[in-house]
């Protein structure tokens, strides 16, 4: 799984509450990896934009072996891939 988390801040350090920016900056960051599908969340209590998207079999193959590690976190709902 590819992830990415994005907030967006103003040009005084201060957090802004900005979740399409969030999401367009994600979606740039994700940019030609992954499959065909992605979760967006955000959460607006810390202002704080989750983008997953699936390795394809090809980068999947190209792991080394080693030990897997999951991600807790929220998800948000399955959509096709807006950008790839």
């Amino acid at each position: 799984m590819w992830h990415t988390s994005v907030s967006v801040w103003s040009r005084r350090s201060q957090l802004l509450d900005a979740p399409a920016l969030a999401e367009a900056e994600a979606l740039r960051s994700l940019r030609g990896v992954g499959g065909d599908a992605e979760w967006w969340v955000w959460n607006p209590t810390a202002r704080v934009g989750h983008l997953r998207v699936p390795v394809t079999p090809e980068e999947f193959a190209l792991m080394p072996p080693g030990e897997a590690r999951d991600d807790a976190g929220e998800t948000g709902p399955r959509r096709p891939r807006s950008a790839r």
